[in-house]
């Protein structure tokens, strides 16, 4: 899913909103400081914050869950309800609370951050932020084209930038990959033709060694995980998978620091991790 940076509208917007202006302040001096091209605007109640959303459509938008005339969740379902979603929404609380995975799921919050402020936390979203905005190239191979189809559709949904190629082959894959013509590389382990998916993999990490390999797999991702160690796979993502974990995939491959949000909702396994 491609997320346009710049429209009719000008730059891009981020939304600080919270009752706090100390908050306010010091999370707008974090994303000058790290993306000064984004314009920034500040909410202090729920009705500004929905306002805000709907008018400036923010890519970026830090909301407080307490307002003095209502809660940051119910300013964030006014706007969805209107048909519209922050791509990365960051939900700011004093505690967290039992329930705080299941409410930042149903708001399609992006990551739940608990006050005291850590700014080194906050700017690890933020530069992770950036280069999902960045476009990043992923080479898709895969020899049954239904099973590429499903995998297109979740990789659109994505919250990363992506620019998805679908190949069949296994050698026409191997071409681009050492033309450098891509960022991540995601392999199903079933391939057809030659030594299937874990070959491929080899053969890629022979001619592209700093590209990250990611194995598709519908059998045990740990077995198959201790089995790739030794050659060089990123990641194992268990068949079905959906944006989430997919996501988590790209935050591990690319080194970004994960949401804890991502943390806590999905099943993604590192190869490296199988082996310890």
């Amino acid at each position: 899913m491609a997320v346009s940076d710049k429209d009719a509208r000008g730059p891009a917007t981020a939304l600080v909103a919270d009752r706090d202006p100390a908050l306010r302040r010091s999370l707008v001096a974090l994303i000058r400081a790290h993306d000064p091209s984004l314009h920034i605007i500040e909410a202090e109640t729920s009705r500004e914050t929905c306002e805000t959303c709907l008018i400036h459509r923010p890519v970026l938008a830090f909301v407080g869950l307490q307002f003095e005339d209502a809660t940051g969740p119910e300013a964030v379902a006014r706007f969805k309800a209107q048909g519209f979603a922050v791509p990365c929404l960051i939900l700011i609380a004093t505690q967290i609370f039992s329930r705080w995975t299941e409410v930042s799921q149903h708001l399609d919050a992006h990551e739940f951050l608990r006050l005291p402020l850590d700014e080194a936390h906050v700017a690890g979203l933020l530069q992770a932020h950036a280069r999902r905005r960045q476009p990043t190239r992923l080479l898709l191979v895969d020899s049954a084209p239904q099973s590429r189809a499903l995998v297109r559709r979740i990789l659109a949904t994505s919250g990363f930038n992506l620019a998805v190629e679908e190949i069949e082959s296994g050698p026409h894959a191997l071409k681009l990959a050492r033309q450098a013509a891509c960022d991540v590389v995601l392999i199903d382990v079933g391939l057809r033709g030659g030594g299937g998916g874990l070959e491929l993999a080899c053969q890629i990490r022979e001619v592209a060694p700093g590209t990250p390999l990611v194995l598709m797999t519908g059998g045990d991702a740990a077995s198959m995980a201790q089995a790739s160690r030794h050659f060089g796979i990123d990641y194992v993502l268990r068949k079905p998978f959906f944006a989430r974990d997919v996501d988590r995939v790209l935050y591990h491959v690319l080194g970004l620091r994960r949401p804890y949000l991502i943390n806590a909702t999905t099943e993604a396994l590192p190869a490296q991790a199988a082996a310890r």
